[in-house]
């Protein structure tokens, strides 16, 4: 998946964060070694990174390729240059002695830091291809479970007033059942964090087999959800701890929905404008209606 300036080696750290949970333990041996020590990988062979993180020279080469390079020189000059171009600023972890003004810096810190890493790896091409079957679909399904389940509510209501015919599933039996009836004119949005939630994959598979396009939107572009799907949207957010991870990883996948809109906007700017007016003017009389009543 390719990041906003089509440059995908300018990435490579905030990529491998997200792919982290698809990799096998051989190659998150590698990986290990790479996230802590990424200058020193850029300096020394591949035989020296392969004994460092206990692995085969075979294991590095095949990490290489799982990233997207043809080898370990490749890769090496993507981190060097990655490592030059955007200095690496890993926010601190919250410590149990950490003051309120600590903390509350902590939190945002690391959620600007996600916001900022999804910039870079964002597919802008995939997002204006994503905004365009989303207006040409008969229907739009958004999907999303668990802690997806909000963002859902959110695109549903933000892509409603473009005039599109958008339903929330956040329910998987909900949603096999929809998937069934789906077809060719019909558009998949799957919003999930980690990309292998089973029921979503398989629904995703199932709308596919069906003609419908998939859109995932996940923090994971080898996730099992990412296989299936038409077109990736890549979030990036760690999630390395509950009480910093949560929103960082939320506000990532509600910024891509506003993206979404925004692109979709930009194609059909007097229609918003349109139903904005009418909707005010509805809420308008309705409220006064219910203050006369009252």
């Amino acid at each position: 998946m390719q990041p906003l300036n089509r440059d995908p080696q300018g990435s490579s750290l905030i990529r491998l964060r997200g792919v982290y949970p698809s990799l096998k333990t051989a190659l998150q041996k590698v990986a290990d070694l790479v996230l802590r020590q990424p200058e020193m990988v850029i300096y020394v062979s591949v035989n020296a990174v392969a004994a460092a993180a206990g692995v085969s020279e075979a294991t590095v080469m095949r990490f290489c390729r799982t990233l997207g390079f043809k080898g370990f020189q490749d890769f090496k000059i993507a981190l060097a240059r990655e490592l030059v171009t955007s200095p690496q600023h890993t926010p601190e972890e919250v410590g149990s002695d950490d003051g309120p003004v600590a903390i509350v810096r902590q939190v945002f810190q690391r959620g600007s830091a996600a916001l900022q890493d999804t910039l870079q790896v964002l597919d802008a091409e995939a997002a204006q291809e994503a905004a365009q079957a989303l207006l040409q679909a008969r229907r739009a399904l958004i999907v999303g479970v668990g802690a997806s389940a909000p963002i859902v509510s959110y695109a549903v209501n933000r892509f409603f007033l473009l005039g599109i015919d958008a339903h929330d599933y956040t329910d998987v039996y909900n949603l096999l059942m929809a998937v069934s009836l789906a077809g060719p004119e019909d558009v998949l949005l799957i919003i999930s964090h980690l990309g292998s939630t089973r029921e979503v994959v398989e629904a995703a598979q199932l709308a596919r087999e069906a003609g419908a396009k998939v859109i995932a939107v996940t923090n994971n572009s080898l996730a099992p959800l990412s296989r299936v799907s038409d077109l990736v949207l890549v979030t990036a957010s760690g999630e390395s701890s509950p009480q910093q991870g949560g929103m960082a990883s939320f506000h990532c996948r509600a910024f891509v929905i506003d993206c979404l809109f925004a692109l979709m906007v930009q194609a059909r700017p007097q229609q918003v404008q349109e139903n904005n007016a009418k909707i005010d003017k509805v809420i308008s009389n309705g409220n006064l209606n219910f203050r006369r009543a009252s």
